[in-house]
């Protein structure tokens, strides 16, 4: 008890500054004793229209930390967050990340081939010559089947080939979803391959800058969407 009362007392007495290296030193610890103003943590939304309603009714709340800056860091994610308040500290009220099944290049057999095709593309003329080819692949042990999606037929046949003597285009242009459904998917180019088994093959061959160009429809979304805000300077855009 005598010991804890000591330390109080001593911890009562003046603070002192010194002077050491050239930078000053003090003996206490300094604690902000003014509460600081409590923000809300982190919310997360699946799209970019959400963060747009949310800066628009919620931007005041964020006077004296502004601007707001959104920024685009893949083609999937946006995060929201503010400059540093007077404790060098940032807020991040908010994010958005494209909940859509990621596009997978790769190998596929050729009923999910097609199905990605009519889900998870935008149609093209490449799509519909790519639809039109798969449909006509032969396989399954000497079972013969056309399907375009919309209706089948089976014919018995040995092997796998394709009906009738064509030169496959190895290039395609291709749009599949791979950003967030309010702007426009990048067309990037994909080297088509088919093998022995009948399966599908389709590899990006734009070397990523589908991603920049995804980026940049985002960016150019927000700035449309809160043009206001951008002119005024509370809002800043970037990738």
């Amino acid at each position: 008890m005598l010991q804890k009362a000591l330390e109080y007392l001593v911890g009562l007495k003046d603070n002192k500054t010194y002077e050491i290296g050239g930078k000053t030193w003090s003996d206490h610890p300094l604690n902000l004793i003014e509460e600081r103003k409590k923000y809300r943590g982190e919310l997360q939304f699946g799209s970019l229209d959400a963060i747009v309603q949310m800066v628009r009714q919620e931007l005041a709340d964020y006077d004296g930390i502004l601007p707001l800056y959104i920024q685009v860091k893949d083609p999937k994610i946006v995060r929201v967050f503010t400059r540093p308040d007077e404790l060098e500290e940032r807020v991040f009220p908010y994010c958005a990340v494209c909940d859509d099944v990621e596009f997978r290049p790769g190998w596929r057999e050729q009923d999910n081939a097609i199905i990605e095709l009519r889900s998870r593309f935008l149609p093209t003329e490449d799509t519909d010559y790519l639809l039109n080819l798969i449909s006509r692949i032969n396989n399954d042990q000497g079972v013969q089947t056309t399907d375009n999606g919309v209706s089948q037929t089976v014919v018995a046949k040995q092997g796998v080939s394709l009906v009738g003597s064509e030169t496959v285009k190895p290039r395609l242009l291709l749009q599949p979803f791979r950003t967030f459904r309010e702007v426009p998917q990048p067309q990037s180019e994909f080297i088509l391959r088919l093998d022995e088994n009948g399966r599908v093959g389709l590899f990006e061959a734009d070397g990523g800058i589908w991603k920049m160009e995804a980026k940049d429809n985002i960016k150019n979304y927000f700035l449309q969407a809160l043009e206001r805000e951008v002119k005024e300077g509370t809002v800043l855009v970037m990738v």
